[in-house]
């Protein structure tokens, strides 16, 4: 019996412990399909909040476009916005416009960059330029101003013997006035040769053409003050003289025209007129001569526009005291004819040409202030008619003293002499004394003593 307790006992026992295990078993396999739920859960609410991030991070990436759709669509809907929606929006919409905007801004200055860039680099080369041509202008004004006065230093002037003159003749005594030569003056004889083009003959001496016109321009380059003296093609000079083949015979007294014809037709013939009318005013350097064919004076007239005169006699077309405005072939009728059966024709058709030039020279000053390349474009129109020893750095000098000494006018003088009937032409024989008194006049200036 108490084997069979004890095998009872036993038997409870076993029973109890497999109940206890079995219940041990149920509740870890609660517990773990509880752990095993809070983790499905946990995974699901980080899946969910990935879900939510990663909506939230597409939606930062999205263009602005598909963001404006998307914000309309979500009105239409109706969909309430949540605080959290309104924090998302400011979080990432607002920043994306930020960055948008920076980006572009970035990219705009960068162009502004390279603009500012070219255009700093294109000044650089412009102002290059500008220096480079006003250096290459004072360049040219500076040899122009030596070209022109630099004789002046060196001058012999050979007035007559009685007036009393020291430092070979740059200080005077005349009728008790002191006078001392203007270093500062420049001279410019200007020729009109009876020839309708120059062609230049070295075995035709005392034949190629004449001076019928003959004028020294006189330049004061301080002041500005200048004068324009009509000297007669009938003028009694000394003049050199020289064979048909160009060799030199001496000196003769001839109508200061004929000058011309003693040389080649172009540059040794101006060389020699300009001797001439050289000698007659003492010796005064004259540096530049410039000397026009006939076929040149219509081209040159109407270069400035044409020129407006008043015929101070009735000839050929023209009537006293009438106004026309030349044009082409007008001009040159109203500056060379003359009635050659009147002595004083030549000394008349002066007086329309200085009448002529007074008002060219009018005109073309004042182009030249509107333009100062007038000049040189004056200068390059003529010069097919023309033989000159005038170069652009002279143009250039004269072309700055028209600008800077506000040139007006030209002070008109004749040289002072009387005409008589010679063998066979007019001569023209000049008064001395009132002669010197111009030329002191002009070329020096009173000093006290």
């Amino acid at each position: 019996m108490s084997k069979q307790t004890d095998k009872n006992s036993e038997q409870e026992n076993r029973e109890q412990i497999n109940e206890n295990s079995e219940q041990e078993n149920r509740e870890q396999t609660n517990e773990n399909l509880g752990q095993e739920s809070r983790t499905q859960t946990d995974e699901n609410s980080e899946q969910e909040k990935f879900s939510e991030d990663n909506k939230n991070i597409q939606e930062y990436a999205l263009p602005f476009e598909k963001r404006r759709k998307s914000n309309k669509n979500r009105d239409k809907t109706k969909i309430e916005s949540s605080a959290y929606d309104d924090l998302d929006d400011y979080i990432y919409q607002t920043p994306v416009k930020i960055r948008n905007s920076k980006h572009h801004h970035k990219h705009h200055h960068k162009k502004n960059k390279g603009w500012k860039k070219a255009i700093i680099i294109t000044i650089i080369i412009l102002l290059i330029l500008i220096l480079s041509a006003i250096s290459a202008l004072l360049i040219a004004t500076n040899i122009g101003k030596g070209e022109m006065l630099d004789e002046n230093k060196n001058a012999v002037i050979t007035v007559p013997e009685e007036v009393e003159n020291y430092e070979n003749g740059k200080i005077i005594t005349y009728k008790g006035k002191k006078y001392q030569l203007n270093e500062n003056m420049t001279s410019i004889l200007f020729m009109g040769v009876d020839e309708r083009e120059f062609e230049e003959d070295d075995a035709n001496y005392g034949t190629n053409g004449n001076a019928d016109v003959i004028m020294l321009m006189t330049i004061d380059t301080e002041t500005g003050k200048s004068n324009l003296i009509s000297i007669s093609r009938d003028t009694m000079a000394e003049i050199d003289v020289y064979s048909t083949e160009g060799k030199y015979t001496g000196t003769e007294t001839s109508q200061v025209a004929l000058a011309f014809s003693y040389g080649n037709g172009k540059e040794t013939s101006c060389e020699n007129e300009v001797k001439a009318v050289r000698r007659m005013f003492y010796n005064i350097p004259i540096s530049s001569y410039l000397a026009l064919d006939l076929d040149s004076i219509g081209t040159i007239n109407d270069a400035v526009g044409g020129v407006t005169v008043t015929s101070p006699e009735t000839i050929g077309p023209f009537k006293e005291g009438e106004s026309v405005t030349l044009i082409g072939d007008m001009a040159e009728t109203f500056v060379r004819t003359r009635n050659t059966a009147e002595l004083d024709s030549n000394s008349k058709r002066m007086e329309r040409q200085k009448i002529y030039l007074s008002g060219f020279f009018n005109k073309f000053i004042e182009s030249t202030k509107n333009n100062i390349m007038t000049p040189v474009d004056l200068f390059n129109s003529a010069s097919s008619y023309m033989v000159t020893n005038i170069d652009l750095s002279k143009v250039t000098y004269l072309s700055g003293l028209l600008m800077q000494k506000n040139f007006t006018d030209f002070n008109l003088q004749t040289i002072p002499g009387e005409i008589k009937q010679g063998e066979v032409y007019a001569e023209y024989y000049v008064d001395e004394d009132k002669f010197l008194e111009m030329f002191l006049d002009i070329y020096y200036t009173p000093i006290e003593d």
